[in-house]
């Protein structure tokens, strides 16, 4: 086992009070200007469901459900989800500040800030409001990024363990994070068998890490798959939903071997070359999902093999179409339309209305139009979350470049390949444009802003100290 490193808890528990202190007054002020509870299309419906019943909905994350379940008993209240899900905003917020202040030992006034400055951000402040799996999502991702921080420092396995562990509810939560958690673990994994000390130890480090990670995705996902009667996966629709990633790829030969015949492409009424439309293609009654649901005994089983064949054919296709989607977010119309979406502008259908009514005393009825500041704060934000969207790399590559010569290099590391990561899994997996989306990127935007203002500000202070060093100790006589 390798030497552990001791960490400098006892003054970041008094910082964390401080901390904490401030991140909750800026919750409770935002409380009592907004305390509106959203709800966002069919999606709220099903977590709803899933909160009220403690069941396992098929095409979206069941932990969200479960925990608006066990946290919202006995009141079943909207008041008590908007808890649950300002609770989950201020772990995140207070993610930040540990992470700053406890291994890269910034400044406390910077760590404070950026603790402040994320629990107030848009997307953060109307996430909280809505009933998505967004806010807790991000609290799980910030604590798997925390727990691997422990890791590189402490060197201890049981960091690595509980990481793999968060990580997993955050793919559970949102499987669009799944490479992210996988490769954060790894990356891990990998700069401490990088630490040039004690070389057979960290070989058993890094084989224990593997096996850990692997062991637990893989026991997780066979038992799930078996649980909802389908495949081992994270969702139990993941082929449903990978139809709206790879949809204009499908080509009538990737339906060999599977109990539809490709001619079924030419029956879809929906266009599917038009990578515009592939969210319609997952939802719309005449897209690819629903003529498959028609035609395949298995429609689930019959996806995942059809999507899989499309993006290994053609992954440099699949790159080149979600470029294409991101330049949405400079088209006016499409981010117009989209932002109406995101904020829940789409009201419920009557029946989902009476059904919130019965099962939580909860009217809803008109919320769809009815503004807020956290509504219109996030709604004037998309310039903002854009600019989080394309700044992370360069960002990254500049917080890496500070922190090679750092002795807590691993950590600078750590925040510059997740930060690429997270970059990466939207530009791979992300078939529209969605400011919702966006939704994670501001935390790590913060984090390599922190990581820059200290840099420049310790530049100043040496620049100062040098010219005080060189300037004379007596008056110099010119004449």
């Amino acid at each position: 086992m390798l030497p552990p490193i001791k960490l400098p808890l006892k003054p970041w528990f008094s910082e964390l009070g401080i901390a904490a202190g401030m991140v909750v007054l800026a919750q409770v002020a935002w409380l009592m200007a907004d305390h509106v509870l959203r709800i966002y299309m069919g999606d709220s419906m099903v977590f709803l469901q899933a909160a009220k019943e403690f069941s396992t909905p098929a095409a979206r994350s069941y932990p969200y459900g479960w925990a608006l379940y066990l946290f919202t008993r006995p009141s079943s209240s909207p008041e008590a989800m908007l808890a649950f899900n300002v609770a989950c905003s201020i772990f995140t917020a207070l993610a930040l500040f540990s992470w700053l202040r406890l291994f890269l030992r910034l400044s406390l006034w910077i760590c404070l800030s950026a603790a402040v400055l994320i629990s107030i951000e848009p997307a953060q402040v109307f996430m909280v409001r809505m009933v998505m799996a967004e806010s807790f999502g991000l609290a799980a991702l910030t604590g798997t990024f925390l727990c691997l921080a422990f890791y590189l420092r402490s060197q201890r396995l049981p960091w690595f363990i509980l990481a793999a562990l968060l990580g997993l509810g955050a793919a559970a939560l949102r499987t669009n994070f799944l490479p992210l958690v996988l490769g954060m673990s790894l990356t891990a994994a990998i700069l401490l068998l990088l630490e040039p000390r004690a070389r057979s130890a960290r070989f058993r480090h890094f084989a224990a890490a593997l096996l850990v990670l692997g062991g637990l995705h893989t026991g997780y996902t066979q038992l799930y798959g078996r649980s909802v009667g389908q495949p081992a996966g994270y969702v139990a629709h993941s082929g449903m939903m990978a139809i709206g990633l790879v949809a204009p790829l499908i080509k009538p030969e990737h339906f060999e071997g599977t109990d539809v015949s490709g001619e079924i492409l030419g029956t879809v009424a929906l266009p599917l070359h038009d990578h515009w439309q592939r969210g319609n293609h997952i939802w719309a009654p005449d897209g690819l999902w629903a003529a498959l649901s028609k035609a395949s005994t298995n429609p689930e089983l019959t996806a995942r093999t059809v999507t899989r064949r499309a993006m290994l054919d053609d992954p440099v296709g699949l790159l080149k179409i979600n470029i294409e989607t991101l330049g949405g977010y400079f088209d006016a119309r499409k981010s117009y339309w989209r932002m109406l979406d995101d904020i829940g502008s789409i009201a419920p259908d009557e029946r989902a209305i009476g059904l919130i009514h019965d099962w939580f005393d909860w009217d809803v009825r008109g919320l769809s139009m009815r503004e807020s500041p956290a509504r219109k704060f996030f709604q004037s934000s998309g310039y903002w979350l854009v600019f989080c969207l394309f700044s992370l790399l360069p960002l990254s590559l500049a917080s890496m470049a500070i922190g090679w010569r750092q002795p807590e290099r691993a950590q600078y590391l750590l925040l510059g390949f997740t930060s690429l990561g997270l970059l990466a899994c939207h530009l791979l997996f992300v078939h529209i444009i969605s400011f919702r989306y966006l939704h994670p990127l501001p935390w790590f935007v913060l984090a390599h802003v922190a990581v820059i203002l200290s840099w420049f500000g310790s530049m100043l202070r040496r620049g100062r100290q040098s010219s005080d060093r060189q300037a004379p100790s007596s008056p110099v006589d010119l004449s």
